[in-house]
């Protein structure tokens, strides 16, 4: 096995390294967009997008479905409003992160400025800057003349900072920024602030402009930073249809009153670019993942409660931007079974033990056919997939898509009932089966279970104690297992048997096994996943060094024992919504914390639109 490795951050440049990647960067968006625009001309019959958005897939919203809708919305009727995308920033990381993609913004807001869109550009508290320039000025022109005839500018409520919408009050804020989610190293970012202060900037709010990469089209954009003003907009050009870029996404994308959730609450149809986003959030604080893994769950919150998105693919061709320092291997977890809850169980799980490492995708079986897993046919992107499936039968293309997967030579674990994932009881018509998939993809051959009062003991084989599947596990620890114990049989000498279970006056059954196919992929089948397994420290263990072996990595010699789910261990988010800060009584009540210190914080906002923020001193953000 190999760690992957990769270095956080590059070196902090100088003034003059700064300049030479802005003007390289500068070349490179021109002769992308003469690429672009010479290809592909401009389409008058609409902008063609696959909105993707979540459903709760339980009333207690414990797991989400993901579903996508096709619309095509007419090129007149759409606009871009680029969110905050400054010249500088206070987190050298930020700045980094943004430059990898601030071409590929540029491109977007080519491909719709040439097909008739609006491009409106927002870089808030920058507008001195641009006093004189023609886009700024047409804004003002429009104020100027009063129009569109007829149009009433939303109420100072709506025309300020919005902190949340209706529709997140039941949902937990996936991340916690209350320190202001800087997550540069403290000596580089010291350097860096030097560096701002020696170009005259200053250090906690140095953006003075839009980035140069992000141009400014003098002829036809719009430059403004005020909600008002960007309604004014969006009703002189008739766009009913915003696609919001820029950053940061648990901030300013959300919050600004051009952000996605005023945009959201006036009844437009608006949508994140979700590649062409980013955040404020630092890996030491909660809930303690990798900084991507951060940003993903912020755009699950926004597909969940706020508005639909898409990738910046749709509009300029190409592959969706992912960062050259996101090096997380993509872990799909594919899930059709509701026997032991595994929809539930493994969505928890991956978030509990998966975020630092992993990206992690979840495909569910379609709301309307437990006989469909729509996200299959996106599985190719997948570097580790997990299989919790039962009896279902699938459409031909799914089907292939994941017979493709292996053909590939790619890595596979199956839990519990993959052993008969696709041996539908009775046959389902017009959809494909894979009666053979225990034996030809997991090297076993299934053959039912004992019953399901009768507790097993799992015991490590002992020629196995220091294989990696097992690492953080006693060699002489034993387990009792809650589920039915399964009827499991080696079918072939390269299938490893790696941990046993037994029941009195029975033989001893394969529990854990390891099996490399005949297309070189790596297969690791366990029979365990009942949900009170799964909630056994030992079995979490086994999944997680599974999925760091499946994906080449060492499994790591100690888990992090924070639970991501307890509230004692971080800042809690209380809502006043105008009313007093809670006691500490009331909210020990609410939180209990078992003589552990408990940081709250207060969020305010009504629910019927949301009060102007005034800037944090430390990093200039609402």
């Amino acid at each position: 096995m190999s760690l992957r490795h990769a270095p956080r951050h590059r070196p902090v440049p100088g003034a003059g390294a700064l300049f030479l990647a802005t003007v390289i960067a500068l070349v490179t968006i021109l002769g992308s967009l003469v690429g672009h625009l010479r290809a592909e001309p401009p389409a008058a019959a609409g902008i063609a997008l696959s909105l993707r958005s979540q459903s709760a897939g339980s009333a207690d919203q414990t797991w989400w479905r993901t579903s996508e809708r096709a619309v095509s919305w007419p090129a007149a009727a759409t606009a871009v409003i680029v969110c905050d995308v400054w010249d500088q920033h206070h987190c050298r990381r930020a700045v980094e992160r943004l430059e990898a993609f601030a071409p590929r913004i540029a491109l977007v807001c080519a491909r719709v400025r040439a097909a008739g869109g609006t491009v409106i550009h927002a870089p808030s508290d920058c507008m001195q800057t641009y006093a004189d320039h023609p886009a700024r000025r047409r804004v003002q022109e429009l104020v100027a003349r009063q129009l569109p005839a007829g149009f009433v500018p939303p109420d100072a409520g709506r025309s300020a900072w919005c902190a949340a919408l209706a529709a997140e009050a039941g949902a937990e804020y996936p991340l916690d920024q209350a320190l202001g989610g800087e997550d540069d190293e403290p000596a580089a970012h010291a350097a860096w602030a030097a560096e701002l202060e020696r170009l005259g900037r200053n250090p906690r709010m140095p953006w003075k402009a839009q980035s140069p990469l992000v141009p400014i089209d003098a002829g036809a954009d719009f430059l403004t930073d005020d909600g008002a003003e960007t309604a004014r907009v969006l009703a002189a050009r008739g766009a009913r249809h915003v696609i919001l870029v820029g950053v940061h996404l648990n901030m300013c994308v959300l919050g600004r009153p051009f952000g996605l959730r005023r945009m959201a609450e006036a009844g437009r149809d608006v949508v994140l670019v979700r590649d062409l986003t980013d955040t404020m959030y630092d890996p030491s604080q909660w809930p303690w993942v990798d900084h991507f893994t951060g940003t993903e769950r912020m755009i699950d919150h926004v597909e969940r409660h706020v508005c639909p998105t898409v990738g910046s693919d749709q509009l300029i061709g190409g592959k969706p931007f992912r960062a050259a320092e996101d090096h997380r291997p993509t872990v799909a977890l594919v899930i059709a079974e509701e026997e032991y809850g595994s929809h539930r169980t493994l969505p928890a799980f991956a978030r509990r033990r998966l975020g630092a490492a992993f990206r992690v995708v979840e495909h569910h079986v379609a709301a309307d056919d437990p006989h469909a897993i729509p996200g299959l046919l996106h599985v190719a992107d997948a570097d580790v997939l997990v299989l919790a499936a039962r009896r279902r039968g699938l459409p031909a293309g799914q089907m292939a898509a994941f017979k493709a997967f292996l053909a590939a030579g790619k890595p596979v674990v199956g839990i519990r009932t993959a052993s008969h994932a696709f041996e539908p009881r009775p046959p389902v018509p017009d959809r494909e089966t894979w009666p053979e998939i225990d034996r030809e993809v997991f090297g076993i051959e299934y053959s039912g279970h004992f019953g399901k009062d009768v507790t097993s003991t799992l015991r490590i084989v002992p020629a196995a104690v220091a294989h990696p599947l097992l690492t953080g596990l006693p060699a002489d620890g034993t387990l009792t297992q809650v589920g039915s114990l399964y009827r499991i049989a080696a079918a072939t000498p390269a299938t490893a048997v790696l941990v046993t279970g037994a029941i009195p006056g029975e033989p001893p059954q394969p529990v854990l096994t390891e099996f490399r196919r005949p297309d070189g992929g790596l297969s690791i089948y366990t029979s365990v996943g009942h949900p009170d397994d799964l909630a056994r420290p030992a079995v979490e263990r086994v999944l997680v060094n599974a999925i760091h072996v499946a994906a080449g990595i060492e499994p790591p010699a100690a888990l992090d024992d924070r639970d991501p789910y307890d509230p004692r261990l971080r800042w809690v988010s209380v809502r006043r919504d105008g009313g007093a800060f809670p006691s500490a009584v009331d909210l020990r009540a609410r939180f209990p914390g078992e003589g552990r210190p408990l940081w709250a914080r207060t969020v305010r906002g009504a629910r019927r639109g949301c009060r102007p923020r005034r800037p944090d001193p430390r990093t200039g953000h609402r």
